[in-house]
C-alpha cells in the first residue's frame, strides 16, 4: 500500500515537514508496512521556499532587511543556479521572511502602518545578485500597502500634493497624489517575475484585501474600510498616470487582493505573471509523478474552511489525486465554516483538537494530538477494511 503524506504547516506550531513526520507517525503504529512517501507542501505563504529546495538544487541564504514596522529582520530567501529544471538564474522569495505577520506579536499588528518595504530590499538583493527570475510568494502577509513598499524599495516616490515623499503603510496611501518612477531600479524591466499566491481575491472591495484579510492583520471594520478606500486611491493614482502594466484594469485582475493587495505595486515596476501558488509547487515538485500508483493521499493545514477552496494546499493536492481516482484525507488543526463544500475532492475530514482549550496549549500539544489523530485514522481505515471483507 502507497500512502503520499502531503501537508501544508500548521500555523504557530509546526512546519510541513513536521507535519509529515506526524501523520506518518501514528499511521505507521497501524500500517508498519505501508510504503510512504512525504511530500510537504506549500502555497506561496510561509515555507514555500523550503518546500521548493525539496525538488531543486540551491542554496538558502539571509539578508537583514526592515521589518514590517521598520524594525530590521534577518530575512532567509534563496538562489538557484540554472539546471535542466529552471533555465534562468532564480530567487526564491517569501513576503513572509520580510513582511510576514508572524515576525510581529499580535499586540503588534497595525495594518495602518505596516509596510513592505523588506520584501522591495530582498528583491533588490536578489537583482544585484544576479537574478534573471524570481519567484515570490505571497502569503502571511502583516501588510496592507498595495506593494507601495517595495516600489518605495526599489526606487519609487509616492508623492503627496505638496510633492513630499508620502509615510510608509496603507494608511497613507490615501493622501498619495502623483508618483515618479525617474529612479526605479532599471534591472526591473528585465526580470521575469512569477507571483505565487494561495487566493483570487480583487483588490478592492467586499471580498479585496482589507475587508477579508485586513481584520486578521488587526484592522477594525473601521481601518479595514478606511484602507480599501486608501489602496482604491492608490490604484486610480496609478492607473491615470499610465504607471500600471498590462491593459486590464487592476480592479479587475485576479488575485489582487493577495498580501494586502501587494500585486498592486509589482504591477507598477514588473511584467509578472500570477499563478496559483499550489499549482506552481506541485508542478516544480512534480507531484503528479509523485501520486502515480498511489493509494491514499492525507493532506492538510493548521485550519480547513472555506477559504481552503480558494487555492490552499489541501484543495490543490486532492485535486491532483482526484484526477488520478485517488481517495484523499484531509487533516487540521481545526474545522472552519462551509468545510462541506471540501468533500467534493475529500472522502473525510478531521481535526485534532481533542477539547476546548487555551490557544497556547493547543500549540503546545499539536505535535501530540496530529499523531494521535493520525494513528485513529489509520485503526479506522483498518477497522473498515476488516468489516467490509
Amino acid at each position: 500500500m502507497k500512502i503520499v503524506i502531503a501537508p501544508d504547516s500548521f500555523k504557530e506550531s509546526l512546519d510541513a515537514g513536521s507535519v509529515a513526520e506526524c501523520i506518518e507517525k501514528g499511521f505507521r503504529e497501524v500500517f508498519p508496512d505501508a510504503d510512504y512517501v512525504t511530500l510537504p507542501l506549500a502555497d506561496g505563504g510561509e515555507g514555500t521556499v523550503d518546500v521548493l529546495l525539496q525538488g531543486l538544487a540551491g542554496k538558502k541564504r539571509v539578508t537583514q532587511v526592515e521589518g514590517p514596522l521598520g524594525e530590521l529582520v534577518n530575512a532567509e530567501w534563496a538562489m538557484l543556479e540554472p539546471s535542466t529544471r529552471i533555465s534562468k538564474k532564480t530567487a526564491l522569495i517569501e513576503i513572509a521572511a520580510a513582511s510576514g505577520l508572524d515576525l510581529l506579536t499580535p499586540e503588534q499588528r497595525d495594518p495602518l502602518v505596516a509596510s513592505s518595504y523588506g520584501t522591495g530590499q530582498l528583491i533588490l538583493e536578489a537583482m544585484q545578485q544576479g537574478a534573471q527570475m524570481i519567484i515570490l510568494g505571497l502569503g502571511g502577509s502583516a501588510t496592507n500597502d498595495g506593494g507601495a513598499g517595495i516600489v518605495q524599495a526599489l526606487g519609487g516616490k509616492l508623492l503627496n500634493s505638496e510633492g513630499q515623499e508620502i509615510s510608509r503603510g496603507g494608511a497613507a496611501l490615501s493622501e498619495l497624489a502623483s508618483i515618479d518612477l525617474a529612479d526605479i531600479d532599471s534591472r526591473c524591466t528585465d526580470i521575469e517575475l512569477i507571483v505565487a499566491c494561495d487566493v483570487d481575491n480583487p483588490l478592492c472591495g467586499d471580498k479585496g484585501a482589507s475587508h477579508i484579510f485586513g481584520p486578521q492583520k488587526g484592522a477594525t471594520p473601521e481601518q479595514a474600510s478606511m484602507l480599501d478606500n486608501a489602496l482604491a486611491h492608490f490604484a486610480q493614482v496609478s492607473e491615470s498616470q499610465g504607471c500600471v502594466k498590462g491593459e486590464q484594469s487592476v480592479y479587475e485582475r485576479t488575485g489582487y487582493g493577495a498580501a494586502g493587495g501587494t500585486p498592486m505595486g509589482l504591477s507598477v515596476l514588473f511584467n509578472m505573471q500570477i499563478k496559483p501558488g499550489i499549482e506552481m509547487v506541485l508542478d516544480v515538485l512534480q507531484a503528479d509523478e509523485i501520486l502515480n500508483g498511489a493509494d491514499l493521499v492525507i493532506t492538510g493545514e493548521g485550519q480547513m474552511d472555506n477559504q481552503t477552496l480558494q487555492g490552499k494546499t489541501p484543495y490543490g493536492i486532492a485535486k491532483r489525486a482526484s484526477l488520478q481516482g485517488i481517495p484523499a484525507i484531509g487533516i487540521a488543526g481545526s474545522l472552519g465554516t462551509q468545510v462541506e463544500a471540501l468533500y467534493g475532492e475529500m472522502t473525510s475530514l478531521f481535526g485534532t483538537v481533542r477539547s476546548p482549550q487555551p490557544l497556547e496549549q493547543v500549540l503546545q500539544e499539536a505535535e501530540l494530538n496530529l499523531t494521535r489523530t493520525a494513528r485513529n485514522i489509520a485503526s479506522t481505515l483498518k477497522l473498515g477494511h476488516a468489516i467490509l471483507k
